[in-house]
């Protein structure tokens, strides 16, 4: 079943337009800060939790973009992105299932 997409989120402030496109390399999403865009391949409408999870790591990338983080000398903003996905995110699923 395919899923609906909103058609822009805000992160801290500013305006993404969210748009989903066939992506070369079959990157599950993309986000271009320059144009504000946040890209989602089509192939994650076919399941609710890629689709949620592709669109969350991608606003991650627009928030550290945002706070001028992903700006820094010497910084590695997949992996930052990856841990939050794959560490932060589970445990705080777990302990708010809880509170």
């Amino acid at each position: 079943m395919k899923r609906k997409l909103p058609t822009s989120v805000t992160v801290g402030g500013i305006r993404f337009q969210i748009v989903c496109q066939p992506i070369e390399d079959d990157d599950h999403g993309r986000m271009l800060f320059d144009e504000r865009k946040i890209l989602i391949n089509t192939f994650c409408l076919d399941k609710a939790s890629l689709l949620r999870e592709t669109l969350r790591h991608e606003m991650l990338h627009a928030a550290l973009h945002v706070s001028g983080v992903a700006f820094m000398e010497y910084y590695d903003e997949e992996v930052l992105v990856r841990a939050i996905d794959h560490i932060f995110f589970p445990a705080w699923d777990t302990i708010r299932e809880k509170l």
